[in-house]
Formats: C-alpha cells, sequence, structure tokens
C-alpha cells in the first residue's frame, strides 16, 4: 500500500513517507505504546480488522466527514500544550514534549499514515477537497520532525 507511490501524492506525501520511515527506524520498529482512537476515523478500525491488507482499500462516501474525523482524532493526539484554549491545534507551536506522539509500530503513527494515505487517494484531483489533506500532511511532516 504504502511501498508503491501509486497514485502518486505529490512530493510532500513523499517527504512524508521519507520520514516516518527514518522514525521508525530511529525508534527500531518497535511499538511501545498505542496512539488514542477517540475520534479515529472508522475505516482505520476496519483496516485494522483486515490485519492491514495492503490490498483492502475503505469505502470513503463523505470526504468532509472523513475530513472532520481526522481533525478531531489529531487534535486528541496533540500534547495539550500545543492547544489553544477553544482547543483547536495551534500549528506554529512546536516547543515542548512530543512524547504522547512517539508512538512507532503498528499501533501508532503507522495508522495515521494510514488514513492520510487512504485519504488522499480519496482526494486526488479534487482541488476542492484536496486542501484539508495536504493541511494535514504538513501538520503530520512537521510533527514527525519533532518527534525524530
Amino acid at each position: 500500500m504504502l511501498q508503491k507511490n501509486e497514485p502518486r501524492l505529490g512530493d510532500r506525501w513523499a517527504e512524508l513517507i521519507q520520514l516516518w520511515s527514518e522514525f521508525e527506524k530511529k525508534e527500531g520498529f518497535e511499538e511501545r505504546k498505542k496512539l488514542g482512537t477517540k475520534g479515529r476515523p472508522p475505516f482505520i478500525a476496519e483496516w485494522i480488522r483486515y490485519a492491514r491488507s495492503p490490498t483492502w482499500s475503505p469505502s470513503i462516501t463523505d470526504v468532509p466527514a472523513l475530513e472532520l474525523s481526522f481533525q478531531a482524532w489529531w487534535r486528541g493526539l496533540q500534547p495539550d500544550w500545543r492547544l489553544s484554549d477553544d482547543g483547536s491545534t495551534v500549528l506554529d507551536k512546536i516547543d515542548g514534549d512530543w512524547d504522547q506522539l512517539k508512538r512507532p509500530g503498528l499501533n501508532g503513527i503507522h495508522s495515521v499514515i494510514a488514513c492520510l494515505f487512504y485519504w488522499g487517494c480519496e482526494v486526488q484531483g479534487n482541488i476542492k477537497h484536496c486542501v484539508g489533506w495536504a493541511s494535514a500532511v504538513e501538520d503530520c511532516i512537521l510533527v514527525l520532525e519533532q518527534v525524530i
């Protein structure tokens, strides 16, 4: 699924995958703790039930709902110091302890990458829906740069 560059999701996607690979290598590809699941897009649980099969793909029928779900999940995974008073993520806040997101292994950042992959495949070529995905990829890049 993630090893082939089909469909081509762009240079920033390729950079995200490179950073994720570096992160996993640095952490010894070893799971220590799992990421939280609150707000996680439901198809990720289904993907896990299918043993993370590289041939399985979700049926995404509502891209705006997926975007909202991802944002809620991602926001819930952030360290408290990165959240504003209204609960939104402050994207330019990077100085702090990132241990909460330092989650290698199958039940860690891997799930976020898989979600972004399926979301990106769904919105490819649709400018209207691609903006939220591209923003999520950028923030994930920023986070991986910090945890590495």
